[in-house]
């Protein structure tokens, strides 16, 4: 997950991101959750997903810490009952959808 950071741009964001992933799962480890609070993290880490993959140079550890969170997120849930995929889609999709009809009108 820690690789050496090499002295472009691309890099330096991707080790951002993997410090703040690595931070977030540990973060969650330390909190109990409700199933309305674990599927709001599995959506909020979907959304990320569709988010970050055109950022990140290291998709696949990208990919790694983002399911470590959910993973972290379910061990800590008291009722861990996630959310379809095709919801999921549908809420990241209207999400992605209303902030480009945001910036178009700004």
């Amino acid at each position: 997950i820690f690789t050496k950071v090499e002295h472009t741009q691309e890099s330096v964001i991707t080790t951002i991101i993997k410090l703040f992933l690595k931070s977030l799962q540990e973060f969650v480890r330390l909190q109990t959750f409700n199933r309305s609070g674990f599927q709001q993290i599995q959506l909020d880490i979907h959304f990320l997903k569709t988010t970050l993959k055109d950022t990140a140079e290291d998709e696949a550890a990208v990919d790694f810490l983002l399911d470590e969170v959910i993973v972290a997120a379910a061990e800590r849930c008291l009722d861990p009952i996630p959310l379809e995929p095709a919801i999921l889609d549908r809420l990241a999709q209207a999400k992605l959808a209303k902030n480009s009809d945001q910036s178009s009108t700004s």
